[in-house]
């Protein structure tokens, strides 16, 4: 099967795609998309990879439709929906893939929910024709809370105000309104009412916080929240009719939130809004290396972050904070080790580990995920994913740039044992589990994607 090059020029929107390289109509190439948190981070690591001699496909452009729209596209084969979504903010979906229109990958920070795995299961363009969906997880990241407030006057710096649990449920779910409510920062936060930043996109982002959220807050007399909170990356649909209060204010894609944020320090922006709102760490000043943009004429983020705390200790988003939060899972945390039998390999629910609450380091944590066919209908894809994923684990180019994007390197993160798994198992087929990507025994008869 021979790919054909959707060609797609970067969106002033919100910075909708990034395109990594032009190759020839007839090059065999990689195409998908999906998370914003890590939309930075991937060009840059595909780059490399179409950069490396001997390659035998190349990863196209990486379309930023955001978590949900990267596993939508993925599961239906239809790469116009990650295009819709990146052009335009509305995801467009024309039909099923074909030429062009394949999806080969999907990226994002939430794990696949059963309705998606059975759609899978039973649809055309899944299992019966691309064989087992693989989900394994990517980096490790940290969800920070950019925040726009001052102290006397003067505009909050890293660090300078730390938010307890009690603040956040209170917060994102509307309870308290006006920075004279909260009470645990250790700053003395100037009065005034602020606006929430929130993703109105499927967002995995959103998915990390509120399964943090889900685990620590609690309604009724006493309670820190006025809402229930689930694990989900439909952020309005935790609200009554799906429609938040006054207050919040959606925006598609971080580059949305960033940039809504950011007000008056974007060209053409508006007065610099009193809010907040979450993100990935790589659109704030923690991280000045990163690749993230947030204006349309690619001004670096000025965003500075609260602290939140873990016990009595006030912690950044940093590598080192995010790495120990991630090494130490706290109640309810599942999948704490890979997959360790055949039955258990072909699950993609045992792949990912999910981290509600920690025991030591930095408390919103989690990890993003890529989402593979077991079977391609390109032999030359099957070999480059391959290859990408050994040198995205292990090459030291690829772990500096997760690094300055915030991310944590899987082998040095609390999941550091699947990738032993993920090599043995899904890269090669060490265990002889026959789930490995491109395994002979398990794709005849599928035509692949």
């Amino acid at each position: 099967m021979t790919r054909t090059h959707l060609m797609g020029a970067a969106s002033a929107v919100a910075l909708a795609c990034i395109s990594t390289a032009a190759f020839a109509a007839t090059q065999s190439t990689i195409l998908g998309g999906g998370s914003t948190l890590a939309g930075f981070d991937y060009p840059a690591e595909f780059a490399i990879f179409n950069g490396t001699a001997k390659v035998t496909a190349t990863w196209s452009t990486y379309w930023l439709s955001g978590s949900g729209t990267g596993q939508q596209a993925f599961i239906q084969n239809d790469l116009s929906c990650d295009i819709s979504r990146a052009k335009t903010g509305t995801t467009t979906c024309s039909g099923s893939g074909g030429a062009g229109n394949t999806v080969d990958y999907g990226a994002s920070d939430a794990t696949l929910v059963a309705a998606q795995l059975s759609t899978w299961a039973t649809s055309t363009w899944g299992q019966s024709s691309a064989g087992d969906l693989i989900q394994i997880p990517s980096m490790g990241t940290g969800v920070s809370i950019p925040l726009n407030e001052t102290v006397g006057g003067a505009q909050v710096s890293n660090g300078q105000v730390t938010f307890s649990d009690n603040d956040l449920c209170g917060v994102f779910s509307g309870l308290i309104t006006d920075f004279n409510q909260i009470t645990d920062t250790g700053a003395a936060l100037d009065a005034g009412a602020f606006k929430v930043a929130y993703r109105s996109d499927g967002s995995g982002t959103t998915f990390l916080l509120t399964q943090h959220l889900a685990a620590v807050c609690k309604t009724g007399t006493g309670g820190n929240s006025a809402i229930t909170f689930s694990a989900t990356t439909s952020f309005k649909s935790l609200f009554s009719g799906g429609t938040p209060p006054s207050q919040f204010v959606g925006e598609s894609g971080s580059p949305g939130v960033a940039n809504y944020l950011e007000g008056a320090n974007c060209p053409g922006g508006t007065a610099l809004p009193q809010a907040l709102g979450y993100i990935s760490p790589d659109y704030t000043t923690l991280y000045p290396n990163s690749s993230a943009t947030v204006c349309s004429n690619n001004i670096k983020s000025t965003l500075n972050i609260a602290a939140v705390y873990t016990g009595a200790q006030k912690l950044l988003p940093t590598l080192a904070n995010v790495t120990k939060g991630l090494a130490n899972p706290g109640a309810g945390s599942t999948n704490p080790t890979p997959p360790a039998n055949a039955t258990d390999a072909a699950n993609p629910n045992k792949w990912v580990p999910a981290i509600p609450l920690v025991k030591a380091g930095y408390g919103i944590v989690g990890y993003t995920t890529f989402d593979f066919a077991q079977c391609y209908g390109d032999l030359k894809v099957a070999t480059a994913i391959k290859k990408f994923l050994t040198s995205h684990y292990t090459a030291t180019g690829y772990k500096t740039i997760q690094n300055n994007n915030g991310f944590v390197t899987i082998t040095n993160s609390g999941a550091a044992k699947f990738y032993t798994a993920i090599s043995a198992d899904i890269i090669n087929n060490k265990n002889a589990y026959n789930t490995n990507i491109q395994n002979a025994t398990a794709c005849a008869g599928h035509v692949g994607r």
